[in-house]
């Protein structure tokens, strides 16, 4: 188990290097070019500790330092779900919780499009899991002074749903194009996705 944590430590260590090293990059070339972005795809599961530690404790950065202004950053939060025949339940790693917080951090993104309206939503609630109070989530919608209504609605009315499913297809596809079988996953400018597979 300690390996484990060391070796995931390792891999966010050179995430963060990567990042960085393509932030400056990055800024370099948005002087000549300030229409373009980098495009930055995380691909998470709601209650990874170390999928929470790399949102609570760094991507909150990019924020914060301004870099937010040249990166297209998305957020994927599918986890490492199975979707099951005959009904086409999904099936989340972390069990029915995650299930629960996929969804929600979905319908959140769905509700608020704008990376700048969302990540604050995201940002709590994956604080509360880092924390380990995952079951007071719903306390970031009045933190942030933000209406739960549309959010609460697009997962009780089955747009949740939809929205989860087009993220477990697309992370689906991900997986079979480069044998993935483990989140976080951090895809950089993806046109011909070139997988960053030491992170």
């Amino acid at each position: 188990m300690e390996a484990k944590r060391e070796r995931n430590s390792s891999h966010l260590r050179r995430a963060l290097f990567i990042l960085s090293l393509i932030t400056f990059t990055s800024l370099v070339s948005a002087t000549s070019s300030s229409s373009e972005k980098v495009t930055l795809e995380l691909y998470y599961e709601t209650l990874c500790p170390y999928c929470a530690n790399l949102i609570v404790n760094y991507l909150y950065k990019i924020f914060d330092t301004g870099i937010i202004d040249i990166t297209n950053l998305k957020l994927i939060p599918y986890g490492n779900a199975k979707i099951k025949p005959p009904n086409s339940t999904i099936v989340c790693q972390h069990g029915p919780d995650e299930c629960l917080l996929n969804t929600i951090e979905a319908c959140a993104i769905d509700t608020w499009p704008d990376v700048n309206e969302h990540f604050p939503f995201v940002y709590c609630v994956e604080s509360l899991i880092y924390e380990g109070k995952r079951t007071e989530w719903e306390t970031c919608f009045e933190k942030l002074g933000l209406d739960p209504k549309p959010v609460n609605d697009c997962y009780k009315n089955g747009r949740g749903k939809e929205v989860i499913y087009f993220a477990v297809f697309g992370a689906f596809i991900l997986a079979v194009k480069y044998l993935l079988c483990e989140v976080h996953v951090i895809f950089f400018n993806c046109t011909d996705c070139k997988l960053l597979k030491e992170i």
